[in-house]
C-alpha cells in the first residue's frame, strides 16, 4: 500500500486506538503545555510506535498544510475492504444500512459522510474506483479520524454492486431532489443501501434506474437543495430512527 502522511490530532489518535494501529511513526511539536499532544505521546508509547520531536514548520512541510495541530504521522495507506469482506455482516435478514456514494469528489463531503454513517453505526461504505474522492489524509482530517472506524470499499461497477445487493434482500434508496416520495412520509425496510449523488450532478441515471426509491429532502425556505454532506446526514438519521427506534440510539445520552 502507497505510505500515506496524515494530520491532526484526532485523526492520528483514532489512529491509535485502532487494534492494531494503523501508525507507525509520529511527529509531534514540542508543546510540553499541551494535552491533547500529551496524550498522543502516551498512547503512541503504549503502542510501541516511535515519536521524534519537530518544530512546527517542519510538521508544516511534511503535512503540505498548516492545520496539522501540531502533530503528523505516517501510514501505510488505507486499507479498503472488499465487498465479500461484508458479506457475513449484510447477507443475513438483520437490520442494515449501507452508503454508496456515486461519483462523491469534495473530501469535506466524503468526510464529512464518513464521520456521520460511523457515528450511527452504518454497516459499511461503499464508492465507485473511478470519478470519486478515495480515503485521503484530507479526508481522514475531516472525519476526525472516524474513517478509521467505517469498512469502505471501492467497486468497478456500481451498478453490478446493487444487483448483489438487492439478491441478498437490500431495498435501494436513491437520495434525489426530483424523486417521487417525501423522505419524511418514507417507510423504510430493514434493509437500506442508501445512495447519495455527485455535488454537482447527483445520482448518474443508470444508478437512478436501478433505485427501488428515489427520494426528496422537503424544503421550505429559499433554498432548492442542501450539499451531499447534509442530505446524506439527514437521510441517515431518519432511516436509522426508524430501523433502530429512536431509543436504541442514546442520541444525546452521556
Amino acid at each position: 500500500m502507497k505510505e500515506h502522511v496524515i494530520y491532526g490530532i484526532n485523526p492520528i489518535r483514532e489512529a491509535l486506538l485502532v487494534d492494531p494501529p494503523k501508525l507507525y511513526k509520529i511527529f509531534l511539536a514540542p508543546q510540553k503545555d499541551n494535552p491533547a499532544l500529551r496524550q498522543l505521546r502516551e498512547l503512541a508509547r503504549q503502542k510501541n510506535i516511535p515519536c521524534k520531536f519537530y518544530p512546527p514548520k517542519i510538521l508544516t512541510k511534511l503535512a503540505q498544510t498548516t492545520h496539522h495541530q501540531g502533530a503528523v504521522a505516517y501510514q501505510g495507506g488505507y486499507a479498503y475492504v472488499n465487498l465479500k469482506d461484508l458479506w457475513p455482516k449484510i447477507s443475513g435478514p438483520e437490520p442494515n444500512v449501507l452508503l454508496l456514494l456515486d461519483g462523491i469528489e469534495d473530501p469535506q463531503n466524503f468526510g464529512s459522510l464518513l464521520r456521520t454513517a460511523a457515528a450511527l453505526g452504518v454497516t459499511g461504505v461503499i464508492i465507485p474506483k473511478d470519478r470519486s474522492v478515495g480515503v485521503t489524509p484530507a479526508v481522514i482530517k475531516v472525519s476526525a479520524g472516524a474513517a478509521w472506524h467505517i469498512p469502505v470499499g471501492r467497486v468497478t461497477n456500481l451498478a453490478n454492486t446493487l444487483a448483489e445487493l438487492k439478491e441478498v434482500g437490500f431495498w435501494i434508496v436513491g437520495a434525489d431532489p426530483r424523486g417521487e416520495v417525501n423522505l419524511f412520509h418514507m417507510v423504510f425496510p430493514q434493509k437500506v443501501a442508501l445512495i447519495i449523488g455527485s455535488e454537482g450532478k447527483g445520482i448518474r441515471p443508470l444508478i437512478l434506474k436501478k433505485c427501488d426509491y428515489r427520494v426528496f429532502i422537503p424544503l421550505a425556505g429559499q433554498i432548492s437543495s442542501l450539499n451531499a454532506a447534509v442530505a446524506g446526514s439527514i437521510f441517515l438519521f431518519e432511516i436509522k430512527r426508524q430501523i433502530m427506534g429512536a431509543s436504541e440510539m442514546k442520541l444525546g445520552q452521556e
